[in-house]
């Protein structure tokens, strides 16, 4: 499904227990986030806390995709997690992708196209914010893309 609602807006910072890991290629990365997410997950139940909104950022240079997976979290520090904090934003595209992760390339795509044709460019790590992602088949999942920009 494609993307809906491509709109302009500043960040909040926003606080994760998160893990990281890099991968090679983009490919590879649909194999990496869920894992990622069920150990964030554990981590935080077992520390007696509870997951807050499921956030993933993806920063992509000459050495692969550095992925930061976590849960938005305000208590103490957590054995075998990070805290992770993303900074505010003063400027980002966002959009609102429905459904399955298997076509979210192409919302990315529509993103990516708008900040273009605004005459904007894309600065730092993107984001995923997953406010609905529930169901095992992703038919229902709501996800707001998150791509900070910079005008010249």
């Amino acid at each position: 499904m494609s993307a809906e609602q491509i709109t302009e807006k500043p960040l909040p910072y926003v606080r994760l227990a998160a893990l990281t890991q890099t991968v090679a290629t983009q490919p590879e990365v649909a194999a990496v986030v869920g894992p990622l997410f069920d150990q964030v997950a554990d981590a935080i139940v077992a520390s007696g806390g509870e997951p807050g909104l499921p956030i993933a950022e993806y920063d992509m240079d000459k050495h692969g995709v550095r992925i930061t997976v976590g849960f938005t979290y305000d208590g103490p520090a957590i054995d075998d997690l990070v805290i992770v904090e993303l900074p505010a934003v003063d400027s980002a595209f966002t959009a609102t992708h429905l459904g399955s992760m298997a076509t979210i390339d192409d919302s990315w795509h529509e993103v990516n196209e708008a900040i273009i044709a605004q005459g904007a460019e894309a600065q730092g790590a993107c984001r995923e914010v997953y406010l609905q992602s529930e169901s095992e088949d992703q038919a229902d999942w709501i996800t707001e893309l998150q791509q900070p920009i910079v005008r010249s």
